[in-house]
């Protein structure tokens, strides 16, 4: 993993987390431009994580999909982060700072089901490398990807628009958040990339995958790489990269990470 301040900004207010013990995985974005970004990022970070490992699974209900795929840590990750919405709000009252915020993109390991759980909000966004080819596994929660749904845009058109950066929910910011999460299936192999939109504005998803493929798993230098790539493309925004990689045994009960 990396994270770098970028070019223009004077504060990193990415924070990441990195949980290979409990298998959690994240990447938070403080929001720009708003008093205690920093702060409001570290903070989910912190909450997430021990909301995940102080958990009692007993208490939860699986969540399943359409696909038949069902995980307790889902469900597990989804309280935690509506946990830090509260926690981060809550902290923007108490600090008088309007507006504090964060993105959240996290991936949960759940070995019990043999099952990767990927949440989110804003847009903060998680990746698969399977293959060699990238599939984006999030979908932001901005205006313009609204617009998008509702067929006023086309995707290719997402990228100029100057509403880009306009989201619509964010971890702090209001009373309630909804946050996705999707249920994946890991192979042996995966790389699961997790961005947050220093990176992902800056780069292209087939540059991404070029550069990503051909570091040939190396991981930290794929991390260097993109960071690299986006500071070479004007630095406008802090940048973070989380990379994990998953090294499956002969039985899903026994999915392994490695990153």
């Amino acid at each position: 993993m990396r994270s770098h301040v970028g070019r223009v900004r004077k504060e990193n207010q990415d924070a990441f987390g990195f949980f290979p013990d409990i298998g959690l995985f994240m990447v938070a974005d403080g929001l720009g431009g708003h008093e205690g970004g920093r702060q409001a990022s570290a903070l989910a970070v912190d909450v997430v994580r021990d909301n995940v490992a102080a958990t009692d699974d007993e208490d939860l209900t699986p969540i399943s999909d359409r696909a038949g795929l069902v995980s307790l840590g889902a469900r597990r990750l989804l309280a935690a982060v509506v946990e830090a919405n509260d926690r981060v709000r809550d902290a923007g009252h108490e600090l008088a700072r309007r507006g504090m915020g964060t993105t959240v993109a996290a991936l949960l390991f759940d070995r019990l089901y043999g099952v990767v759980a990927v949440c989110h909000v804003g847009d903060s966004r998680v990746f698969r490398l399977r293959g060699g080819q990238l599939s984006q596994l999030t979908e932001d929660h901005t205006v313009v990807q609204q617009w998008v749904r509702e067929g006023r845009i086309q995707p290719e058109e997402v990228a100029a628009s100057p509403h880009r950066h306009m989201i619509t929910q964010a971890v702090g910011t209001q009373e309630s958040v909804r946050p996705d999460v999707r249920l994946e299936r890991p192979m042996d192999g995966d790389v699961y990339v997790l961005t947050s939109d220093g990176v992902h504005d800056q780069i292209s998803p087939d540059e991404m995958t070029a550069a990503l493929n051909e570091c040939r798993g190396d991981l930290e230098m794929a991390c260097l790489r993109l960071i690299d790539l986006a500071n070479a493309r004007g630095g406008r925004d802090n940048s973070t990269v989380l990379l994990v990689r998953c090294a499956a045994s002969a039985t899903d009960d026994d999915t392994t990470v490695a990153s």
